[in-house]
C-alpha cells in the first residue's frame, strides 16, 4: 500500500460562546482537516489541533499544512504494510501537530475503531447564567474552571450545583506571585489540581500553591523526557497528556504507561476539538486516571465534522467510529 494523493479542508464554526482564557477570547474556532488517500482507493482522515496564531503554541495551522505537504512529496509511492512502518513514515515530519495529524489518519487505517465510553469532562471560561444551566443539565463529573479575577466566586457557584462535580482549575500560565494568596483561600475546597499556574518553573511558589491544591503541567508536557526532569524536581502530581502536542497517539500512550507506573495522575487533554479528534482524545481517556478535557456533542459547536460525535447519556460520553461529513467542510485544495 502506498499514498497517492491528499486533500486539505478547512473547518469553520463558531463557538457558541465564546471562549475567553487568560491568553485569548476566540469567537470561531478554524481547523485543518487532512485526508489521506491509499492506492486501495480508501481515505483516511485527521485533524489538526493547532490555531491560525501562535497565541497557544508555536506551530500555527499554515505550518503544519506546509510541513505535511513537503513530507507528501518525500513519500508518494512509498510502500508500508503496518502500522509500525507507518509511524517511522511519519517520523519524517518536522512538527508534533503535523505528525499528530498523520498518526490520526495512518490509526484509522491499521486499527478497528470500537466505540467508546469515557467519563464527561466540561471545560469553562467564565460562569454565566447560561452555562450554569447547562453544567445543571449535563452533569459533568468534572468541570474545569480557568482562573480569572472571579475564581472564588465561580468555584463557589460550581460548588452549588446539585450534582456535586469535581472542579479542577486552568491558570493557563497567568499567575503571578500576587495570586498566590487567592489560590491559598481554596485549600479546603477539594480541587481537584490547578494546571499551569505559572510561566517559569519556581519550586518555592510552586511550594507554596501546592498546599492548596495540586498542581498539573500541560503547556511544559511536550516530550517525556521534559517531563521526567519536571516531575522528578517539583512538586507535580498530575500530567496534562496533549497528543497533539506530543507528536500522536502512539507517544501519548507511551507517556501514559511510564507516568502510571511512577504514580502521576493524568489527564487527557483537548484543544476545543471537533468530533474527529474528540475521538482519539476519548480512545486515550480510557487510560487517564482522572476525567479528561472531552465534551458531548454539540457542546461548542452547531455543526461538526462528525455529526453526533460523543453523545451524552448519565454523566458518561459514548462515542462510535467517527465517519467524516465532507459536506461541512470548506476550501478543498
Amino acid at each position: 500500500m502506498y499514498i497517492v494523493d491528499a486533500t486539505f479542508y478547512d473547518m469553520n464554526a463558531t463557538f457558541k460562546q465564546p471562549i475567553v482564557t487568560p491568553k485569548v477570547r476566540l469567537e470561531r474556532r478554524k481547523a485543518l482537516i487532512f485526508e489521506l488517500k491509499t492506492n486501495e482507493g480508501e481515505s483516511y482522515f485527521g485533524e489538526c489541533n493547532a490555531f491560525e496564531t501562535d497565541w497557544y503554541a508555536p506551530t500555527t495551522i499554515a505550518d503544519v499544512e506546509a510541513d505535511i505537504r513537503a513530507w507528501l512529496d518525500d513519500i508518494y509511492s512509498k510502500n508500508f504494510y503496518t502500522y509500525e512502518e507507518a509511524l517511522k513514515l511519519a517520523d519524517r515530519l518536522d512538527t508534533a501537530d503535523a505528525r499528530h495529524t498523520v498518526v490520526m489518519a495512518f490509526y484509522t487505517m491499521f486499527h478497528e475503531l470500537e466505540d467508546v465510553t469515557v467519563d464527561y469532562g466540561a471545560t469553562v471560561s467564565g460562569l454565566t447564567q447560561e452555562t450554569l444551566n447547562t453544567l445543571e443539565k449535563t452533569q459533568p463529573q468534572r468541570i474545569k474552571l480557568k482562573w480569572t479575577p472571579h475564581v472564588l466566586e465561580d468555584v463557589q457557584r460550581l460548588q452549588s450545583l446539585a450534582h456535586q462535580p469535581s472542579i479542577a482549575l486552568d491558570a493557563n500560565e497567568s499567575l503571578s506571585e500576587a495570586d498566590i494568596a487567592t489560590a491559598l483561600k481554596l485549600k479546603d475546597q477539594h480541587i481537584l489540581y490547578i494546571e499551569e499556574p505559572f510561566k517559569t518553573l519556581n519550586a518555592e511558589e510552586l511550594g507554596e500553591i501546592n498546599q492548596a491544591m495540586p498542581i498539573a503541567i500541560d503547556e511544559k508536557a511536550t516530550d517525556l523526557d521534559r517531563i521526567k526532569a519536571i516531575v522528578c524536581n517539583y512538586p507535580i502530581s498530575v500530567v496534562v497528556v496533549k497528543p497533539f502536542r506530543l507528536g500522536g497517539i502512539d507517544r501519548a500512550m507511551d507517556i501514559l504507561k511510564w507516568l502510571s507506573e511512577n504514580n502521576i495522575h493524568t489527564v487527557i487533554g483537548g484543544m476545543y476539538e471537533y468530533g474527529l479528534s474528540r475521538y482519539f482524545t476519548a480512545l486515550l481517556a480510557q487510560y487517564a486516571s482522572l476525567p479528561s478535557d472531552i465534551t458531548p456533542s454539540g457542546y461548542y459547536y452547531n455543526t461538526d465534522v462528525v455529526p453526533n460525535s460523543g453523545c451524552l447519556e448519565n454523566g458518561q460520553l459514548k462515542f462510535s467510529k467517527p465517519s467524516v461529513d465532507t459536506q461541512v467542510l470548506e476550501n478543498a485544495r
